[in-house]
Parts: structure tokens; C-alpha cells; sequence
């Protein structure tokens, strides 16, 4: 059986870091709360639930992880967001494995939660997959500051069966300040790898990044839930390359 830590990073989450903690704790033999300043309960509670929290300065979700996973005890990683809840099905499939090959990195299944809904089809959010489990002596995150990913020399990545569960947003005031985050993480991004904003990825872009998932991947089976997915991921495309834009100039 792997021996394995979790790794949690998290600002401002004291509604969701007692439970992550409790289910980090299935599979995990130590878990640790990479905190980048939480100015409300998040700290204490991490403590309480018997987390060892480190605090770190911002810099990308990227160097958060590595910097959480480098004080990690154990070799074997996996990564958690705060909002984010580790499932029995999971702790079965990752008690599985064994002798593990330390270039492989594990994938699952991420089951999406908006409004406490869960989201069947609506974009990526119906079809999502993530790569959260890997030995940190092969492998870390770049240094992306939103949408990171695990590199390494000659990775595999393998699916397991089982699922995280996600509970992105249980209010219109909490969606809207993770869009204009997310929005300016993105611009920051392609800013750094000199790509533009032109008319039709200003324009078209949002258009499309609602008709897509809402029309072709039947966001709207899902109800109000997948409309508001879907109108999300349109503003955040739309404000995404507006920043980009007045950034250009």
C-alpha cells in the first residue's frame, strides 16, 4: 500500500477545509494545508482537524503544490483543492496499487458540483478528468499560474477507477469572484507566452464557449445549474481576453 501525503492548498476556505481534511485523511498518512493567507477561519480549522499547515507567499497554483509537496514526508502526492472531497471509491482504487512505478502519474475522475447540483454534461465539467497522484522524486507542476499541469521526463499517466468530489460554487457572489480570478490568472498566462487578443477570440470566443458546452455537450440537460456553468465559462473566456487586450496596450 502507498504510503501518501495530501496536499491541500487554500485561501479564505473555512467553509470546506474541515471537510477535505476528513476525507484527505482516508488515504493519507500526514496532510498538509498550503495556506496563502487566509485572513478568515481556514488556518485554525486545518489545525484543529490535525493538518500541518505551512504559509506561503503567492505565486501560481503550480508553485504552491511543489512547495507543499517538498516539505511532504512521504514521496507519493495527492493534490486536493480545499473545495475538493476524496471519496471511499478512491481510497479503495489508490489502496490498490502496488509497487508503483514512480514515473506514473494517477488519474481519476472529478465529479463537478455547481449550486450543490451535480453536473452531467455541461462542458468539461461533465467529462472532467485529473491527474493529482505521483511521486515528487519524478515529477511536479510547472509553474503556470492558473491551469497547471505535472511534468516530468518519460511520464505515463494511468486512469484508476473512483472520484474526487468538487463543490465549486454554492452562490452567484462566490462564482463571480472565482470568474474574475480565473479571468486574470488566464490573461497573465497567455500575456507570458506573448499570445494576443485578436477580434475573434474577443468577440467569437464567448459566443462559442457557451454554445458548445450548453447546445453540443447538452449543458442544458442539467437545468439552471448548466446554464449558469455554461454562462461562466462564456464570461470568463470574454473577460479572460479583455485583460489580455488592455494588458497588449
Amino acid at each position: 500500500m502507498l504510503l501518501v501525503s495530501v496536499v491541500i492548498i487554500a485561501k479564505n476556505e473555512e467553509k470546506n477545509i474541515a471537510s477535505c481534511i476528513r476525507t484527505a485523511k482516508q488515504v493519507a498518512t500526514e496532510v498538509i494545508v498550503a495556506d496563502s493567507g487566509s485572513t478568515d477561519a481556514t488556518v485554525e480549522i486545518a489545525r484543529m482537524e490535525g493538518a500541518k499547515v505551512v504559509s506561503i507567499a503567492w505565486s501560481g497554483y503550480g508553485n504552491a503544490r511543489n512547495t507543499a509537496a517538498e516539505i511532504a514526508e512521504n514521496e507519493w502526492i495527492l493534490a486536493v483543492d480545499a473545495d475538493e472531497k476524496v471519496t471511499a471509491a478512491l481510497v479503495s482504487e489508490i489502496n490498490k496499487i502496488e509497487n508503483p512505478n514512480s514515473k506514473t502519474v494517477y488519474g481519476f475522475i472529478r465529479q463537478n458540483y455547481y449550486y450543490r447540483k451535480r453536473i452531467r454534461f455541461a462542458g468539461n465539467f461533465g467529462r472532467d478528468k485529473v491527474y493529482r497522484l505521483y511521486n515528487k522524486r519524478e515529477v511536479s507542476w510547472d509553474k503556470a499560474p492558473v491551469h497547471e499541469v505535472l511534468i516530468g521526463d518519460n511520464l505515463e499517466k494511468k486512469l484508476i477507477k473512483g472520484y474526487l468530489e468538487h463543490y465549486t460554487v454554492n452562490e452567484w457572489s462566490e462564482s463571480e469572484t472565482k470568474i474574475v480570478n480565473y479571468a486574470r490568472l488566464n490573461a497573465k498566462k497567455y500575456f507570458e507566452s506573448s499570445k494576443k487578443a485578436t477580434f475573434i477570440k474577443r468577440f467569437l470566443s464567448p459566443i462559442v464557449g457557451f454554445l458548445v458546452p450548453y447546445l453540443f455537450h447538452l449543458g442544458f440537460l442539467d437545468g439552471k445549474a448548466g446554464f449558469l456553468v455554461c454562462y461562466s465559462n462564456a464570461k470568463c473566456t470574454w473577460l479572460k481576453y479583455k485583460y489580455l487586450h488592455e494588458m497588449g496596450k
